[in-house]
């Protein structure tokens, strides 16, 4: 990821121009694709739709009009940014968020009680108020001539935003923290910046002076040049294409398993699986390792026996779509075994950083987005603070700092399998809440407790891991920057997190307040916000003591993944890689694209077998063309949308 720093311009002034103008333009495209238009939903993969469609569009368009040109490392810049930026709308933050916060007192009614349960142990600084109908208009919209009341926002968006910024440096300084130990100790893959790698390396100011010289009068960029790359775009985006006939003529046959569906069972009790051929996964896996996608649907072909022998027991293991709310705490106990092991794996790397930043010890971090004694004072600093701000929220000050632990862990893991494995739809077992409710039991948990658990669904942002795996890649692309252009790097990144969030609450809410909230037609905005506040009352309602069952199921998953990493590390022939068990059955995003990821485990193991690593190199742009013809029939079918079939759009990309 690296080259001669001599012959690379870095984080030029342009570059981060175009990334925050890049990150304006991701936010407003995202909410109003998902909430007007009601297309596909841009924002639910590690690596969004929305930020792949911008990047692809500065790449080939922008670039191509540039003199000079943008130079890989300009490129990377401009991503690391865009995923920065791909993190707020939608189900990255937005919704869940000003959903949540809207909440409480809109949905409050005499049936539901939430006006006696919850409005008590509601700080006034924490939710807004439905004074003057403040809130009931962001849903209903707002009546002619009247204004849209900021003012009844701000005290609450004032201290969600210190919240919010404390996360955002959390991430960031375990990401400077840990970027040694993942990308040069360990070697993790970073699969999901591969073809973003791929493209940026094929642009023109890769290309040696002479070549480059030859190359100008194309406008296409060098790795669109072959024909490998055009047939991987032509079989994508066709499919894409011909489907997009029936927007236009109802019943015109459309090719299959592409949209849609549909699950196969093999007998009742059994889970099925979902068969689906979904090309943006099929590309970014044939670019991680083989025996992870191999782990991987081998373990779920696992949890499909185990459960279908359990359920014949009468033991409720299963849905017939993935583990029941019981069954799933054995993924999260090999969840959370696997991110303490990689922290126990770290703890040599770990040990010097604190060292370092307590001025004993020798660890460089001259080529680090920050010096390690700031990551680790900003680290404990904003740790800290977000204690401090669950405490006033309404926990015990314990109780906050464990919410803390688990939910900087949480965070960790996820981020760790998606620079591991490279799956782009992955997301923790169960969320922070249910851990602590079910582990300690809600009967030990005061009604104030409760509460603030309901409102930090706010954060939630599909069990997706926040802003960690995002940073950490972004952390990761630094490499591709001069060393002394690593920090400019991190003022980009941080810069565009503030604009995106700025864009992404002030046009949300905008919406809401013209258009009606409830016309978005979203799940996080509209739906899942109550789902924290109506389990919480249940809580409330029926206190119960710690689950033994569920507890007794997270020991066995976290032994059984302990056993598993021991194996893996001491048996150098061992097939399996224990991240595949972590991640089995723990929810809708890896249960919807395990047949994917088989195939693209066979395709890639049989290229291997027949051609070794020089056939799979030379494979690479048909499966860059795969993911750029299929992120190319999105982005069309979503104009086709906007202007054909506004409100009534087509949902073509998601797991």
């Amino acid at each position: 990821m690296s080259g001669p720093p001599s012959a690379r311009r870095g984080v030029t002034l342009r570059a981060v121009l175009i990334g925050l103008v890049a990150a304006i333009a991701i936010n407003v495209e995202v909410a109003y694709v998902e909430y007007v238009v009601h297309a596909s939903r841009l924002t639910l993969s590690h690596f969004p739709m929305g930020t792949l469609i911008v990047f692809l569009g500065v790449v080939i368009g922008l670039n191509a009009l540039l003199r000079p040109r943008l130079s890989p490392p300009e490129l990377l810049v401009i991503l690391a940014m865009g995923l920065a930026a791909g993190t707020i709308p939608s189900v990255g933050l937005t919704g869940y968020f000003l959903g949540v916060l809207a909440s409480p007192y809109y949905f409050a009614s005499p049936e539901n009680q939430w006006a006696d349960y919850f409005h008590p142990h509601i700080p006034s600084w924490m939710a807004p108020r439905n004074q003057d109908g403040a809130i009931e208009r962001l849903f209903e919209g707002l009546p002619e001539g009247a204004s849209i009341p900021w003012g009844a926002w701000a005290p609450s968006l004032f201290w969600w935003g210190s919240l919010i910024a404390a996360f955002v440096g959390v991430s960031v300084c375990l990401a400077v923290i840990l970027r040694r130990q993942w990308a040069e100790y360990e070697r993790l893959v970073y699969p999901l910046l591969r073809p973003a790698l791929e493209m940026a390396d094929g642009s023109e100011g890769s290309h040696p002076p002479t070549v480059q010289r030859i190359a100008s009068s194309s406008r296409l960029p060098r790795f669109m040049q072959g024909r490998l790359f055009w047939y991987g775009f032509a079989l994508s985006f066709g499919i894409l294409a011909w489907n997009m006939v029936s927007y236009f003529a109802p019943g015109f046959p459309e090719i299959p398993n592409i949209r849609w569906g549909p699950w196969v069972f093999f007998q009742r009790p059994f889970p099925g699986i979902w068969t689906r051929i979904n090309m943006f996964t099929i590309s970014f896996a044939y670019f991680a390792n083989v025996d992870v996608l191999f782990s991987l649907w081998f373990f779920d072909a696992m949890f499909i026996l185990r459960s279908g022998i359990l359920n014949r027991f009468g033991l409720n293991a299963s849905s017939p779509f993935h583990a029941s709310a019981t069954y799933v705490w054995i993924d999260v106990g090999a969840f959370l075994a696997f991110v303490v092991w990689s922290l126990w794996t770290a703890r040599r790397h770990l040990r010097e950083v604190f060292r370092k930043a307590f001025g004993k010890g020798t660890a460089d971090d001259a080529g680090e987005m920050m010096p390690y004694r700031t990551a680790v004072a900003g680290l404990l600093f904003s740790l800290a603070f977000i204690i401090f701000w669950f405490h006033r929220a309404g926990m015990e000050v314990g109780l906050a700092g464990l919410f803390t632990l688990l939910t900087l862990l949480a965070h960790l893991g996820v981020a760790r399998l998606v620079a591991d494995i490279g799956l782009v739809f992955v997301s923790v077992p169960v969320g922070v809440p249910d851990l602590l409710v079910y582990g300690l039991g809600s009967r030990n948990l005061s009604r104030a407790c409760l509460t603030a658990f309901a409102f930090s669904n706010a954060l939630t942002a599909f069990g997706k891991g926040l802003f960690m795996p995002a940073v950490t890649h972004a952390a990761r692309i630094g490499d591709a920057c001069p060393p002394e252009d690593r920090r400019r790097l991190l003022w980009g990144v941080l810069a565009a997190f503030l604009v995106s969030i700025l864009v992404s609450v002030t046009y949300t809410l905008y919406l809401g307040y013209t258009d009606g909230a409830y016309n978005f037609n979203d799940f996080p905005f509209s739906r899942y916000s109550q789902a924290g506040f109506s389990t919480a009352l249940g809580q409330m309602r029926n206190p119960e003591p710690p689950d033994v069952e569920r507890l007794t199921l997270f020991g066995i998953g976290a032994a059984v993944m302990s056993g598993l990493t021991l194996l893996r590390y001491r048996l150098s022939w061992w097939p399996l890689h224990p991240i595949g068990f972590a991640v089995a059955s723990s929810g809708t995003y890896v249960r919807y694209t395990v047949f994917s990821v088989f195939l693209a485990w066979a395709i890639k193991a049989l290229i291997l077998r027949l051609g070794g690593v020089t056939l799979y190199r030379r494979y690479r742009p048909f499966f860059l063309g795969v993911l750029l013809g299929y992120t190319s029939g999105v982005a069309l079918s979503t104009l086709i949308d906007v202007i054909w079939f506004s409100g009534a759009g087509h949902s073509v990309h998601g797991y």
